[in-house]
């Protein structure tokens, strides 16, 4: 991977499902070896805010109702994917996302940063 965190700005419709897939790699474009390794992605207000739980948040170890990460460690890739209720909170907005490997220990990895934008839509 190029130096950390990535930079990446994503875009949701509110009351939709977003979905979005992450290849990690070394610096010398190998894939990273990410067995045992945990993830979060979390939208927050602001990106100084510390408050639990975030807006939204997903994780690798259990699916909620806001989404799930699921983790192939074969291909080192990372699908993470946000319910419509997720989406649903957070309206017409623009808040920082942080996507973290191992989030909570001591070898906390941001991984992927930038501000998510989510734009209300009219119903079908």
């Amino acid at each position: 991977m190029p130096r950390l965190p990535n930079q990446v700005n994503i875009n949701a419709a509110a009351g939709s499902q977003w979905t979005s897939g992450y290849q990690l790699q070394n610096d010398n474009g190998t894939l990273l070896d990410i067995t045992g390794m945990t993830f979060e992605f979390a939208i927050r207000p602001t990106a100084s805010d510390i408050t639990a739980p975030p807006l939204v948040s997903v994780n690798s170890t259990a699916a909620t109702v806001q989404g799930y990460i699921t983790v192939t460690v074969a291909t080192a890739t990372l699908l993470v994917v946000l319910s419509p209720t997720a989406t649903a909170l957070l309206g017409q907005s623009s808040y920082p996302y942080s996507l973290w490997m191992n989030p909570f220990t001591p070898g906390a990895t941001d991984l992927v940063t930038g501000t998510s934008y989510c734009t209300l839509v009219p119903l079908p």
